[in-house]
């Protein structure tokens, strides 16, 4: 049974991540009448944006409700509060409390945690900080996406790792290994290979003109918002540590919080912002939805593109919950080449409809090489990681011998941000050793609590 579960999961993952990545390019390639009767393309990326964070917060009713499941079958399940914190079984189970086997659900110990330091309404009110991060990095990628592929775009992300890597040593305190150098070093050389491909190339849309200028603008912009998504792993660390909220229900609120953003201030913004629609800067809101209501197949990839985010969150929340986030990080990566092949697929078949997809040229070639690159930097920058987690763990045994860590640190290892942020997952690893050392604070005291309780029995 878990091993059905795991296989729907990571066949979600990909199907849903792909399409979310290609859906996102394919709205901009499609058109619709606009007031005058004029067929427009729908290049409209704050209302893409807009479309992604209301796919996200359905995430939040669907967290609540797997979380009331969750707690009612591991109600009859829970152990003595005599028992010590991390026990053997506990340990093979996860360092989290009675429901710590299941990470979407969220850890009974940081609930009660939390409940004590903040009040319910303020751990939620805290969540629109990331959010504000969240929501300008989408903004910038959907932005970015305009003049750029979607594989070029999906591969480009990857430039998290750097930025994570950079904050983790600014404000972390971190220090980086041979390995971690090294991958920062094939990111460096991935990055700039595929971005190479791109401006020889000319490839930026299929239906509309796209300079040499533009490609270079969408790049950066694309690379930018990574760094944004990079400061949000750092903000979240020190705005969220006392925060036991599932990981499924964050991703909901964010969500709600990005839309109500994006309703109430930005849209309204950019309406009277001057410019030309479809340039990134003003948008006309009105007319968004005069396109989508007047046009043969926007009305339903604009739900698809929705739906695809829905179920990519919540696939990926699984996948990271039965297998763990470094099989997630690999499986990000084949995401990455399916969303090529896809579009290639586009452009060469009937199915691109004659407008959609890229092609290969002779500059492919080197956007291959950059990929694989970008993959071998992914790969070696996460064996640094998990040198850093091992040498934490050692530390750690040795000054708390009296505690049982293994089975609680392979758990807090796997613990992950949000899912829909990260392109390869690389950001969340560099938190590691900061989760391991508040899960050892709080260990240690528990402990002691514990020996002063039957020291006065």
């Amino acid at each position: 049974m878990a091993g059905t579960a795991a296989t729907v999961s990571v066949l979600g993952l990909i199907v849903f991540g792909t399409l979310a990545s290609l859906l996102g390019k394919i709205v901009y390639e499609l058109s619709g009448n606009d007031f005058h009767g004029d067929e427009k393309l729908f290049r409209k990326p704050w209302a893409t944006t807009t479309f992604m964070f209301f796919g996200m917060s359905f995430c939040l009713p669907i967290g609540w409700v797997y979380d009331y499941l969750q707690r009612r079958k591991q109600s009859s399940e829970k152990q003595s509060d005599t028992e010590p914190l991390l026990t053997p079984e506990q340990g093979a189970h996860g360092a989290d409390g009675a429901n710590g086997a299941n990470g979407l659900a969220g850890t009974a110990a940081e609930d009660s945690s939390s409940s004590n330091k903040h009040s319910s309404l303020r751990n939620t009110l805290l969540l629109a900080v990331p959010t504000m991060f969240d929501l300008t990095a989408t903004v910038l990628m959907s932005i970015g996406l305009l003049f750029v592929t979607a594989s070029v775009y999906q591969m480009l992300r990857g430039a998290e790792m750097l930025f994570a890597a950079i904050f983790s040593v600014v404000f972390l305190k971190r220090t980086l290994n041979r390995n971690n150098y090294i991958g920062i070093g094939c990111c460096l050389a991935g990055i700039c290979a595929v971005g190479i491909s791109s401006v020889l190339s000319g490839q930026g849309s299929a239906s509309a003109e796209t300079t040499q200028a533009q490609i270079l603008l969408g790049m950066a912009l694309i690379v930018c918002s990574q760094g944004v998504q990079a400061a949000q792993v750092t903000v979240e660390d020190y705005v969220m540590s006392d925060i036991g909220t599932a990981p499924l229900q964050v991703v909901g609120y964010e969500g709600v919080f990005g839309c109500l953003a994006m309703f109430c201030v930005l849209l309204p913004l950019v309406q009277h912002t001057p410019g030309q629609d479809g340039s990134g800067l003003h948008e006309d809101s009105w007319e968004t939805w005069h396109l989508i209501t007047h046009s043969s197949s926007l009305p339903y990839m604009v739900p698809a593109l929705v739906l695809s985010l829905l179920c990519y969150n919540i696939a990926g929340m699984f996948v990271t919950d039965e297998i763990g986030a470094v099989a997630r990080t690999v499986l990000e990566t084949m995401r990455t080449l399916f969303v090529w092949m896809v579009d290639l697929l586009l452009y060469y078949t009937p199915l691109g409809l004659g407008r959609l997809g890229e092609k290969w040229d002779n500059y492919s070639y080197l956007q291959a090489v950059g990929f694989v690159v970008l993959v071998v930097g992914t790969v070696v920058y996460g064996r640094g990681d998990d040198q850093h987690v091992e040498a934490h763990k050692a530390t750690l045994h040795s000054e708390h011998p009296h505690l049982r860590w293994r089975g609680a640190l392979q758990k807090i290892q796997d613990l992950h941000r949000p899912v829909h942020r990260s392109t390869f997952g690389i950001a969340s690893m560099a938190r590691s050793a900061v989760l391991i050392s508040r899960h050892a604070k709080a260990a240690v005291a528990h402990t002691a609590a514990m020996r002063e309780a039957d020291a006065s029995a």
